[in-house]
């Protein structure tokens, strides 16, 4: 889609970009708003599943729309997830492993000791 002003991607080529980095939102850097606006509006799951006709079919529909939207002059916020740290084990103080191999432990012991 295209105006005087503005160049959007192909609808094709806008999917294919949704589609590869729709699994790791918090690093991907879109080649314009409305690709990733799109993917948000068709439901990023939607675009993960197997049924890749269903998804595709809905997204370059709604690419359209979206496109149109943005010559109005609408602009849209990429809200990604936020992106947080878990404490792994290994960088828990010696005290903090103990504890938990004890909790573990006690677990066990309700349990009969059925699981390892």
């Amino acid at each position: 889609m295209e105006d005087l002003f503005e160049t959007f991607p192909d609808a094709e080529a806008a999917y294919l970009e949704a589609v590869n980095h729709c699994h790791d939102l918090t690093n991907w850097e879109p080649s314009h708003g409305v690709v990733f606006e799109t993917g948000r509006r068709v439901n990023w799951h939607k675009l993960r599943r197997s049924d890749t006709g269903a998804g595709k079919r809905a997204y370059i529909r709604m690419y359209k729309d979206v496109c149109k939207a943005w010559l109005r002059g609408e602009r849209f916020r990429m809200l990604k997830p936020e992106v947080k740290e878990v404490p792994r084990l290994t960088r828990l103080r010696p005290e903090e492993r103990a504890a938990n191999s004890s909790r573990i432990a006690e677990i066990k012991a309700v349990l009969g000791g059925k699981h390892a």
